[in-house]
């Protein structure tokens, strides 16, 4: 797996609407992309914007930067911020969600693979507790 972040320049506080809805279309135009695994847009306490981009391979980040849609994605940024974002990328050589550990390797989300969809749940019994792993709850926040 590979990541990059982003981190943008300074959003004008007038354009930041604009800049999160530039982002969230932006994801919309980019899912197809080859290897493209992820994409989001934080906001730190300062206001400032830095996003995660997942990719299969460093090999298919540069290759969807060189598509069309990227050029117009970008295009479009460059209405909204006077600079460039800069890039830092990574190789990915360990990850918590693939290591063995608590709760089934899920890595400590309750035996939740990284696939399962947001706002899934372990089952629990009415009335009772499901014991995970070491003895944990599954009600319990499980720390491993």
């Amino acid at each position: 797996m590979f990541v990059a972040i982003v981190r943008f320049p300074d959003v004008p506080a007038e354009r930041e609407d604009e800049f999160q809805q530039w982002f969230a279309w932006s994801n919309d135009e980019l899912r197809e992309a080859d290897g493209l695994a992820g994409r989001r847009l934080l906001r730190a306490a300062d206001g400032s914007y830095t996003a995660v981009v997942e990719h299969a391979s460093a090999e298919t980040f540069a290759a969807m930067h060189t598509t069309g849609v990227a050029s117009h994605v970008q295009s479009r940024l460059g209405r909204i911020l006077d600079e460039v974002p800069r890039a830092v990328t990574y190789e990915i050589v360990a990850d918590l969600a693939t290591s063995a550990g608590c709760c089934g390797g899920g890595g400590g989300r309750g035996g939740l693979t990284p696939h399962t969809p947001p706002g899934s749940l372990p089952v629990i019994p009415q009335g009772g507790i499901t014991e995970t792993c070491a003895g944990h709850a599954a009600r319990e926040l499980c720390h491993g």
